[in-house]
């Protein structure tokens, strides 16, 4: 007589179905070991770790490591940020869930000196196909008003590279257009005039017709600009595509180095404080045996 062996716990999460085959194997893996550690069930353990690292991988770009999502610092960050709408005793459930997690996940992350961090690799850029399939995607939406959203998004990830944080703090009025060409200025965080990707200028223009100078560029009609609200967003739309700013910043990025924007001028519009951010890109260029000029630049100045 064999003995009775309980079946895993099968979690279908709604919201992040579109990307469970992506983050669905890190979360399940996570919480069946803390299952296993602590003797919790399963399933008082999936809404918090799927919101959780959802918004880690989503909003924050944070790989799908333990170490890198498992940390309570990020933790406060997703409850401070991306938990407003939610009571006190939710957020309160929440962080005891995922403090449990890093006690048995990430343990080191209690007690960890402040030693230097190791570089991380670098977000993928997306390909030539994967933008034209985003910006497939962005206009073939549902409703006028989510095309407006989509291309806004995109406009602002891909055309001026700027983070999740920022582009949700853009209004119509943050756009100076008086040298006839579009830029973006940002105003909180880092501050600085960002020029438009010319290829970006048509797109937002179309959509800028039935705006007001006071509306958010991306979504407009919120009342506040709140970490969530672009995973939110994305969420709604439903698709298998891997819609996420971090890796429209670093196109962005990569397309200025191809295109012979010096390091420091990049540097300037982007907002990063240092040479070594642009140089992790350098993986991504095409292996021509010929070094690219603006890795040349990079190596004299790092």
């Amino acid at each position: 007589m064999t003995d009775y062996q309980k079946p895993p716990y099968d979690y279908r999460p709604i919201n992040a179905l579109p990307y469970w085959d992506v983050i669905g194997e890190f979360i399940t893996s996570a919480v069946t070991d803390t299952a296993a550690a602590t003797g919790r069930e399963e399933r008082s353990l999936y809404p918090a770790a799927v919101a959780f690292v959802l918004w880690c991988w989503q909003s924050r770009g944070t790989p799908l490591e333990r170490k890198r999502i498992f940390r309570r610092a990020t933790v406060e960050e997703f409850i401070h940020l991306a938990m407003t709408r939610y009571t006190k005793g939710s957020r309160a459930t929440h962080r005891a869930t995922l403090w449990l997690m890093i006690e048995n996940l990430n343990p080191a992350d209690l007690n960890r000196s402040h030693r230097p961090i190791s570089r991380s690799a670098p977000t993928k850029p997306y390909s030539a196909p994967e933008v034209a399939a985003l910006y497939s995607w962005a206009t073939s939406q549902g409703t006028e008003h989510r095309r407006r959203d989509a291309i806004a998004l995109l406009a602002l990830g891909l055309g001026a590279g700027l983070a999740s944080r920022e582009l949700l703090g853009v209004r119509v009025r943050d756009l100076d257009t008086r040298t006839g060409r579009i830029q973006v200025i940002v105003w909180e965080g880092r501050p600085r005039v960002v020029p438009l990707r010319p290829d970006w200028e048509r797109p937002l223009r179309r959509i800028l017709d039935d705006l007001q100078p006071e509306d958010w560029l991306f979504r407009p009609g919120r009342l506040s600009a709140t970490s969530g609200q672009v995973t939110d967003f994305l969420l709604r739309a439903r698709t298998d595509l891997d819609v996420r700013p971090s890796r429209m910043r670093a196109t962005w990025l990569l397309d200025h180095l191809h295109s012979g924007t010096p390091p420091q001028e990049l540097l300037r519009i982007s907002g990063l404080k240092n040479l070594a951010a642009l140089d992790k890109l350098a993986i991504f260029t095409p292996r021509t045996g010929v070094i690219p000029p603006f890795r040349k630049s990079l190596t004299k100045k790092l």
